[in-house]
């Protein structure tokens, strides 16, 4: 099966709220903007952050 008929399968499936995220990442595509994975995202970043490291919080600073 080819890339586009597997997806139009797929699509097919999905509901309005999913069909807005892929239109939304189907322009963020087409555009060529970079894409921000909520690996990189501010809450992510945040969640990472040295204030937030429960490891300290339990064993203290070593």
């Amino acid at each position: 099966m080819n890339i586009r008929k597997e997806l139009e399968s797929i699509i097919e499936q999905f509901n309005d709220e999913q069909l807005s995220i892929l239109l939304d990442l189907a322009l963020c595509l087409q555009s060529g903007k970079k894409l921000v994975y909520p690996i990189e995202s501010h809450a992510y970043q945040d969640w990472l952050s040295a204030e937030n490291d429960i490891y300290d919080k339990i064993f203290g600073h070593c």
